[in-house]
């Protein structure tokens, strides 16, 4: 009856609005009924339909898997593929052992070499038995750190310290000439005085001469000890153009590898009023290189050379000066009484500054001035 009814609204769709206002409530309630439940029985079906896709998709993925692996026989061993191993990675092992060993036993042997020359005790000594010069005894020790750190060079160390007058100049080169005396063989360390060696002007080709084979002798002797000499100079403004020349010689970095490993120290009053001028204005010889290298330059062309390490000394203050008496009086055998070391560190000439005394000839006098005590 229901179906009858449906055929004849889609048969009749004019008669369709008469024949439903003819119908009971219970048989429209029937016709909604049917309705959804036609629906959602439609709608389980194609999520069914969806579900069983996914199931059927991952039982595809399994089977796959399985047909992919790899069956061996029940009476045979199975063995898993071995990894190749990289041959370089051995190799590179070793060759960065090797390395780390050697750069071990190149910083090794720098601490040998320093060690070797006491460079540390050097420095003690220098900085208690030299007064007012800290800047220029802490360059002079590292450029010495930095060339006796190791046995070869491309080129030798020459340092060229320079002042005015009583600055401690030749105390300085005296007291490197002992100390490495005592630490290389007293043979491989010489100590040239230009005016006792060479007093004379005209001698000078003859100086330059016998100073080139001492140099040489000095050098290699040292290369057969596997040493490194000392060559100090003092008073090296009162040298002559041919022991200038000479110097320069020794200094070209295209020689034989003896003469690369040496250590020259210049010790000379060359550029003292570029240097005294420089510390009156900035209470200090920092800075004072440029000056006083240009200085130098235009005196000989030695001190052109790379080799060549330029020092400026500066000039000694008051407190210096008594330092200096305190220490000559001692020596001699007075009792330094310091209101006695006060009048004596005043009869000085003094160079004065912004509250600072500079003294005019250091401690040039002092020791006349306690010889007449």
């Amino acid at each position: 009856m229901e179906d009858q009814v449906l055929k004849d609204q889609g048969d009749e769709p004019k008669e369709g609005a008469q024949s439903m206002s003819l119908l009971s409530p219970q048989l429209k309630a029937m016709i909604r009924i049917k309705k959804k439940y036609l629906k959602r029985t439609n709608s389980v079906r194609l999520a069914n339909s969806g579900i069983s896709d996914v199931a059927s998709h991952l039982q595809n993925r399994k089977l796959r898997r399985r047909r992919s692996r790899v069956l061996f026989p029940n009476d045979t061993l199975m063995f898993k593929p071995k990894k190749e191993r990289s041959r370089a990675k051995p190799f590179l092992t070793l060759f960065s052992i090797i390395v780390f060993i050697q750069v071990y036993n190149a910083i090794e042997n720098l601490d040998d070499h320093v060690v070797k020359y006491d460079l540390e005790g050097l420095e003690r000594s220098l900085h208690r038995e030299v007064f007012g010069q800290q800047e220029a005894l802490e360059e002079l020790m590292g450029h010495l750190n930095d060339y006796l750190s190791t046995y070869a060079h491309q080129q030798p160390l020459a340092l060229s310290l320079h002042g005015p007058c009583g600055v401690g100049k030749s105390h300085l080169g005296r007291l490197l000439a002992r100390h490495f005396r005592s630490i290389v063989d007293d043979k491989l360390v010489v100590h040239y005085i230009s005016k006792h060696h060479c007093p004379l002007q005209e001698e000078a080709q003859h100086c330059a001469s016998t100073l080139a084979r001492r140099i040489t002798e000095v050098v290699t002797r040292a290369e057969e000890e596997e040493q490194i000499p000392f060559i100090i100079l003092d008073e090296v403004e009162a040298m002559a153009p041919p022991l200038l020349d000479t110097l320069q010689m020794f200094l070209q970095s295209d020689q034989t590898n003896e003469f690369l490993n040496v250590v020259y120290v210049f010790l000379s009053s060359l550029g003292q009023s570029e240097i005294t001028a420089h510390v009156l204005q900035n209470s200090s010889t920092a800075g004072a290189h440029k000056s006083l290298s240009q200085a130098l330059t235009l005196l000989h062309p030695l001190w052109m050379e790379p080799a060549v390490e330029v020092i400026a000394l500066s000039l000694l203050e008051r407190e210096h000066i008594i330092q200096c008496f305190l220490e000559e009086m001692t020596l001699e055998g007075f009792y330094p009484d310091p209101g006695h070391v006060e009048s004596l560190a005043d009869e000085l000439a003094y160079h004065r500054v912004a509250g600072r005394q500079y003294a005019k000839t250091g401690c040039k006098q002092v020791v006349a001035k306690v010889n007449l005590l």
